[in-house]
């Protein structure tokens, strides 16, 4: 399973692995990509989805914002989680 799979469904290692290669998720709202946006040319930086509006607080920097779209809410326990990578 892809890293943009395991993120979706809660894996905070798949989200950081993500965030550090600069990918975003698609929203969790509607599935449309989401974008980053400066607050007046600052480092204060927000992800935003530009279809239904969902966003995230403002960080200091790109890599925190991303991250904070990036993750979710698990759906899976641990458990669940090792066995989906298990079965790859």
């Amino acid at each position: 399973m892809d890293d943009i799979k395991l993120a979706m469904l809660g894996s905070e290692e798949a989200a950081r692995r993500l965030t550090e290669a600069g990918v975003l998720l698609p929203c969790p709202m509607c599935g449309k990509v989401g974008v980053l946006h400066s607050i007046d040319g600052c480092q204060t930086i927000y992800a935003a989805c530009p279809s239904c509006g969902l966003m995230t607080r403002a960080y200091k920097g790109h890599k925190k914002a991303r991250l904070a779209w990036n993750t979710r809410a698990p759906i899976l326990s641990a458990e669940e989680m090792e066995m989906l990578e298990g079965m790859e």
